[in-house]
């Protein structure tokens, strides 16, 4: 089916972050003199940061709120996301792609607006997206559906021909239960079987065929 409009997720999506976020929960967790026996940082990138938290505080003896992790993590994340995060290979090529077709975008985002308006105007993804929409300005994570579909509504194209593209487990989940259509992206940091993954996935966009978007027939 034809794409008219396109949500994208940012990190493990259109950009390399995950890489660092992979390690980033674990790093402030030890700063704060905190060693969790579970694998934390899995469960970060698996769940989000708000489940995350939740755990984590009823676990250990975290006496810090969740804004306050949030700015922890975020403060730790800033020198990579000035320095060494980067598109994906083929992202940008993508976007452009779409854009010349006329295919409406914006973003759906857990990061916070600062970080993602300062990563996209180094990269020069801004250009893209008509409106970024962020789970903390939204109210809700992505466990909810509140942001994809506050974005279908001001891209304003028919739902069954608007795709969400997202690389992670309970994201794409979310989208799939709400009627959306889904392009999984694949990301060496979601550790989800693929068995799980590809029900949820209208299309499923691994590591050879990254963003290859003509052949799933979406321009036809």
């Amino acid at each position: 089916m034809k794409i008219t409009g396109a949500i994208f997720d940012m990190d493990g999506t259109l950009l390399n972050s995950m890489d660092y976020w992979g390690t980033v929960a674990g790093e402030v967790l030890e700063q704060m003199g905190i060693f969790p026996e579970d694998d934390t940082n899995r469960r970060f990138l698996e769940t989000g940061m708000r489940a995350w938290y939740d755990h984590i505080s009823s676990t250990y003896d975290i006496s810090i709120s969740f804004e306050e992790m949030k700015r922890k993590i975020y403060s730790a994340m800033e020198e990579k996301y000035e320095s060494v995060v980067m598109a994906k290979q083929g992202a940008i090529e993508m976007l452009e792609e779409l854009s010349r077709r006329g295919v409406k975008m914006c973003l759906a985002t857990a990061t916070d607006r600062p970080t993602v308006e300062k990563i996209l105007k180094r990269l020069d993804m801004e250009k893209y997206f008509s409106r970024i929409f962020t789970s903390g300005e939204v109210g809700v994570g992505k466990g909810e559906p509140l942001i994809y579909e506050l974005s279908l509504s001001y891209l304003g194209t028919p739902k069954e021909t608007t795709y969400v593209f997202e690389d992670a487990y309970y994201a794409l989940k979310t989208a799939h239960n709400a009627g959306f259509n889904t392009i999984g992206i694949y990301d060496k940091n979601v550790f989800v079987p693929l068995d799980k993954l590809l029900p949820l996935c209208t299309h499923f966009l691994d590591e050879g065929a990254k963003y290859r978007l003509d052949k799933l027939g979406l321009f036809d």
